[in-house]
């Protein structure tokens, strides 16, 4: 999970009150902090940059508990004031918390807009922290289209600046950042690398909110590495964070849907269906596609791993609707993948070849998605299945040729440390052209059972690249 951050320099004579709201806010004391807040704001005339910068910072808390249509309202007033009364830095960090609200909901292009206004602001005050803050937004917008080498370039232009100006907020948030991209390259080591430096200095500081994002990082490697039981309890500690802070946003949602996709891999489903509970009530207060498409995503996962095809296939079918409609195409993606699996599930039942056929078009289709948004990572992971499948279908020349693909995309897009899968997978075939004459014919349920396997290790990677 990426990450964005609020200013915290601003100072002046009169805001001892208002200093200890943000330390307050840095701690995830929420309610202290709004008491404060309000206060000053009733206070503090509309001239004060107190007054405006008390109405961001309630804006943030809105925002950071996924309230996000009040969080919109009261940004908007903090950006008008801060235009009206000249202070700059308070309206473009407005604005850029707007846009933080704006990718929370999905709407990345917009967010993208905002991002640059409140960038265009902060440069011409020469307000080097805001800069940077700015670099880190428009490095996750980025990442959210498949852009890593884009992304790693802002994050690193973020990080710089930041070190420039000693924000270890700014820092720690940077380095989380850059993680994630290592950590969608399924360079789990350097990710976590990155992510332990960064929940170090949000220790340090106190940031439990960032700590919370850090845990879930560090369980989304875990995930990736199958630890299943590292990664359970890496991300228990990110949800009791979140619940102690009282913050159920888009972060919590997908942070705790991923606990259902670990129950669900270890077959708990009591404890996976309890934890689908307690996000499926965040996601009613939030009301936005995001959420409701990581409900959606997790109840088909739960659903399928226990048997219930059916209803997989409904939440599923739910979930690309509401991804389409909130231009979130990594759960699209991710749910195509799985009616990948339902299709061979169905043919493992009934042995009935329309299901094969179904499931080589929904496996072009998401082929199709990851490449034209550029999912990279998806996608390498994908041609490799589509390599697997056509050996089983007697098909080896085809499948070679999937697989250089596959390499190509791995060495041009930055995946390297994917490339030994795939070589692997070169040596086999080819030795198994070398021994064409001896291969023993093999039992269609045993093929199945490959063709599943292979499914389930491409879900597992793509999920865990999220």
């Amino acid at each position: 999970m990426v990450r964005c951050m609020i200013n915290h320099d601003m100072t002046s004579d009169s805001q001892k009150t208002l200093d200890l709201a943000k330390k307050e806010i840095s701690e995830g004391g929420y309610d202290s902090a709004i008491l404060k807040l309000d206060n000053l704001v009733s206070l503090e005339p509309e001239t004060s940059a107190i007054h405006v910068e008390a109405l961001l910072l309630i804006g943030l808390i809105s925002w950071q508990r996924g309230v996000y249509h009040e969080a919109t309202e009261i940004l908007a007033s903090a950006e008008k004031l801060g235009r009206k009364h000249g202070f700059k830095a308070l309206q473009a960090e407005a604005i850029r918390v707007t846009g933080n609200v704006l990718s929370d909901l999905g709407q990345n292009a917009e967010a993208e807009i905002e991002y640059n206004k409140a960038l265009s602001i902060f440069e011409k005050i020469n307000d080097l922290s805001g800069i940077g803050r700015c670099f880190n937004n428009l490095g996750v917008t980025c990442a959210e289209r498949g852009d890593y080498e884009g992304a790693l370039e802002f994050y690193e232009k973020s990080l710089k600046t930041q070190r420039e100006v000693g924000n270890d907020m700014g820092i720690a948030i940077a380095l989380n950042n850059i993680g994630e991209v290592h950590r969608f390259r399924g360079d789990y080591d350097e990710a976590e690398r990155l992510f332990e430096e960064s929940l170090k200095m949000d220790e340090a500081r106190g940031d439990t909110y960032g700590q919370a994002i850090c845990w879930g990082n560090l369980g989304a490697v875990s995930a990736g590495k199958k630890n299943y039981e590292e990664a359970e309890k890496r991300v228990k500690t990110a949800v009791v964070i979140f619940e102690k802070l009282g913050t159920f946003d888009n972060v919590y949602v997908e942070i705790r849907g991923s606990l259902v996709g670990i129950m669900a891999a270890t077959r708990r489903f009591p404890e996976g269906q309890a934890n689908l509970h307690e996000i499926q009530k965040a996601a009613k207060k939030i009301r936005s596609d995001y959420s409701t498409t990581v409900v959606e995503f997790y109840s088909g996962l739960l659903a399928q791993k226990q048997g219930n095809l059916s209803f997989a296939r409904q939440h599923y079918t739910h979930c690309i609707e509401y991804a389409q409609r909130g231009t979130s195409f990594e759960y699209e993606l991710l749910s195509l993948i799985q009616m990948v699996e339902l299709e061979l599930q169905n043919y493992r039942l009934t042995f009935e070849n329309e299901f094969l056929e179904e499931m080589e078009k929904k496996l072009k289709q998401v082929l199709e998605l990851a490449a034209k948004t550029n999912s990279f990572g998806a996608l390498a992971e994908l041609t490799i299945l589509s390599a697997l499948l056509c050996i089983e279908n007697q098909d080896p020349r085809s499948a070679l040729e999937e697989l250089s693909r596959a390499r190509k995309i791995c060495i041009d897009k930055g995946f390297a440390r994917r490339t030994d899968t795939i070589d692997r997978h070169v040596e086999r075939i080819e030795r198994s052209l070398e021994s064409s004459s001896g291969a023993q014919p093999q039992s269609v349920e045993d093929k199945v059972r490959r063709m599943h396997k292979y499914i389930e290790e491409c879900q597992r990677l793509v999920l865990a690249s999220k």
